[in-house]
């Protein structure tokens, strides 16, 4: 009879916790969804309907078991004209997403034509020019980069147009030297500025951030003339704990 009572109340146990949890799942069930499209186009009713329609497929899913990472992954794995710059969840039933147009910035030359990439590196579209979708400007190529390190490289230019204020109005492109033959060789990323100037980084992957503020600092002491051609290096001295130091050649 002990054995009994135990299956019974084990049953029960079990049927109420899965009532409460069928309960709660209607009570923050999602109701609403409401989107904020920040966009470039002077028309964006259909991309609205779209991104709109796309977010309304977690109608009905739990608000308590729905994380916001999910909400973000899904929408980006079918749509690539846009990314997620807010997604809040509002109890009892509510998300508030803000979708913001990817804008292009970088483009790749492959197969005869352009490939173009975001700020986050993300691929957009094809096109036989370089020329900016919505400004008719040129996208900062990148040179001899795989377009497998696109994203990657979209990092290190973020910091750059962090640092100078500006990427595709002072940058024409971006290029890397790297030689995994030669023992020692550390890769070096060129910022072709479109005043004539090059600046380098030696090992771009190390100490990013303070390598390009120190170019940064470097460049706002350069003359008009000087910013016209030559080089400005961005380096480390000596071994992993060693200073960063910027210098400027002529040559």
């Amino acid at each position: 009879m002990k054995y009994l009572r135990k299956i019974v109340a084990l049953l029960i146990g079990v049927v109420f916790f899965a009532a409460l949890i069928i309960s709660l799942g209607r009570i923050f069930a999602i109701k609403n969804v409401n989107v904020t499209l920040v966009t470039y186009a002077d028309d964006c009713t259909e991309s609205y309907g779209e991104a709109k329609r796309s977010l309304e497929s977690f109608k009905g899913e739990s608000l308590l078991f729905l994380s916001e990472k999910e909400i973000v992954e899904t929408f980006s794995a079918k749509n690539s004209n846009y990314a997620v710059a807010v997604c809040e969840k509002k109890y009892p039933c509510t998300v508030n997403v803000t979708l913001k147009e990817r804008h292009e910035v970088f483009a790749v030359f492959v197969g005869g034509l352009y490939s173009m990439y975001d700020s986050d590196g993300k691929y957009l579209r094809s096109s036989i020019d370089n020329t900016n979708v919505n400004d008719g400007s040129p996208n900062v190529e990148f040179t001899g980069v795989a377009v497998e390190k696109v994203p990657e490289l979209a990092i290190v230019a973020a910091t750059f147009k962090s640092t100078f204020k500006s990427l595709r109005s002072v940058v024409a492109s971006i290029g890397i030297d790297s030689r995994p033959d030669v023992e020692g060789y550390v890769d070096r990323l060129y910022f072709n500025m479109r005043c004539g100037l090059k600046i380098r980084i030696d090992d771009y992957a190390d100490r990013t951030e303070e390598k390009i503020r120190l170019a940064y600092e470097k460049f706002c002491t350069l003359t008009d003339r000087q910013k016209l051609r030559g080089t400005l290096r961005s380096y480390r001295i000596g071994d992993e704990n060693g200073i960063i130091n910027a210098d400027y050649s002529a040559s």
